[in-house]
């Protein structure tokens, strides 16, 4: 080799070798900050921590897609020229496109519930790919509004069963440490999803999105083969040797290191099902009560906030707020924020606590949806010239998306997965998730309806005020979950002492 080829050889090595030791620095530095073990330091086996969950939460980057697909859309469907749909739809044809996929939601917990305890989280995770390819097909050949409205129907029945499902899938194969970090990458995909509709639809024709939305979800249904059932299933079902053997990969160690957490799922699976669960199981005990009024209300919480009218009108609310931005623009930079700050959540969530988020973000957004309000009351009642602060509406826009995506987004979720007994956690999380699609169809069906009859500043101060009343709720009665077994968190639930807990029998 010459000298020359020498010289270049030898300064790509200096280059890479400069780039690595600035990305371990930057590593290391994240974590003396936020206290994460950072994962190249981790045993290699280990990273089946990130690796599985990551792999069942592309489901909902796909069903983000789709929920986030009306925000370009609905513009389109107003010019003929970029429909497939023969005429304009109206006000109320559009409301239905946008609020049948939650109404659709409600399918989701009504098929995973009778299924939970017979087939499994896994099966039931690929299951959902079915209603999700078929909505994109639909979507795609549709010529009428009845072809949508099935459409997003069945992107609901999707979206129903992978909120009913990834979450408790998570939370069993996650250890406790890192339990809550791990459920929040369930909020990032999804806000992945939303950032690919709102970035791509702008640029592209209605069937370019579509076709899009549909190869990505086709890619997940080889993800799903790929995911291993939950060790909890495997063990109620009697399969010990396969659940051990889940158990060593996902925690990257040998058998006799897993026996001691195998041995403590077969006392809870000996302990809880003793008798077949039923919907009684839920008012058994105080702490079941407890829990299920906690995750309903912090669920319906999580729709009453207007998340769901803010991602399907993100496009139509930031031109009627007044802002200078173009819509589209501006759409994008809800959607980047909504990434960035989805990457912050696993970071904070198990530091920071459920409870401090929930009560923080919820004021937080009772605030900013307040001025949202006055400034929409001021520019469209008032007619006041409010043009030298035409960036507030979008700072206040990403606030709340910043606020939301780290605390009243995720924990409720995540509580969902951590609250309720073994025994009746698949029943009482269909229940969380139906009343939270139940609460979602709800507003986005009648948004437009108040904004049109009262004005759209009334609208976000409906918002602000069930944020107030979230906001009071966790500060007063949420209690903190955060590193707690579960049978700790049961034990907090009942208010039980270590001499009063249940004999493992």
């Amino acid at each position: 080799m010459d000298e020359r080829g020498m010289r270049v050889r030898w300064a790509r090595r200096l280059g890479t070798e400069i780039l690595m030791d600035f990305k371990r620095c930057a590593v290391l530095l994240r974590a003396k900050i936020t206290g994460v073990l950072p994962l190249y330091q981790r045993p290699r086996e280990r990273r089946t921590n990130y690796r599985d969950p990551s792999t069942a939460s592309y489901g909902s980057l796909c069903t983000g897609m789709s929920m986030g697909w009306t925000s370009p859309v609905l513009p389109q469907l107003q010019r003929l020229e970029s429909s497939p749909l023969p005429h304009v739809p109206t006000l109320q044809e559009t409301s239905w496109v946008a609020s049948l996929l939650v109404l659709g939601g409600l399918l989701g917990p009504l098929i995973t519930v009778p299924l939970s305890r017979r087939v499994g989280r896994r099966w039931i995770i690929m299951g959902g790919n079915l209603p999700l390819l078929l909505g994109w097909l639909l979507a795609g050949v549709a010529t009428n509004l009845e072809t949508l409205y099935v459409a997003r129907i069945m992107w609901g029945c999707a979206t129903g069963m992978m909120f009913a499902t990834v979450p408790i899938y998570i939370g069993e194969i996650a250890e406790d440490e890192i339990r809550g970090a791990l459920s929040a990458l369930f909020l990032l995909f999804i806000n992945v999803g939303f950032l690919l509709a709102y970035a791509i639809g702008p640029f592209t024709s209605y069937w370019g999105l579509t076709a899009t939305g549909g190869i990505l979800s086709l890619l997940y249904v080889p993800c799903t083969w790929l995911i291993p059932e939950t060790p909890f299933y495997l063990v109620y079902q009697g399969k010990l040797d396969e659940a051990s053997e889940i158990l060593q990969s996902l925690r990257g160690t040998s058998k006799e290191a897993v026996q001691a957490e195998l041995d403590g799922l077969q006392a809870v699976v000996t302990r809880e099902f003793k008798e077949a669960p039923k919907i009684q199981d839920l008012w058994a005990t105080r702490g079941n009560v407890k829990a299920l009024g906690i995750c309903v209300f912090l669920a319906m919480l999580l729709q009453l906030s207007g998340i769901d009218v803010l991602l399907f009108y993100m496009e139509e609310l930031l031109a009627k707020v007044g802002t200078t931005l173009s819509p589209a623009d501006g759409t994008i930079i809800m959607g980047v924020v909504q990434v960035v700050t989805s990457c912050v959540t696993p970071l904070v969530v198990d530091r920071l606590g459920r409870k401090l988020l929930m009560w923080t973000t919820s004021l937080g957004l009772t605030i900013f949806l307040t001025l949202i309000g006055i400034y929409a009351l001021l520019d469209s009642y008032y007619k006041i010239d409010v043009t030298p602060y035409a960036f507030l509406p979008l700072l206040f826009l990403i606030i709340y998306m910043i606020l939301f995506t780290l605390g009243v987004g995720p924990v409720p979720w995540i509580l969902v997965a951590e609250m309720f007994p073994v025994k009746t956690k698949s029943l009482a999380g269909g229940i969380c998730s139906f009343m939270c699609w139940l609460a979602g169809f709800v507003w986005t069906r009648f948004f437009r309806d108040v904004e049109t009859s009262y004005g759209i500043y009334t609208a976000f101060w409906i918002l602000a005020a069930c944020c107030g009343i979230g906001f009071i709720f966790s500060a007063t009665l949420l209690p903190e979950t955060k590193g707690k077994t579960f049978d700790e968190i049961q034990d907090m639930l009942n208010n039980r002492n270590k001499e009063d807990k249940p004999v493992d029998v």
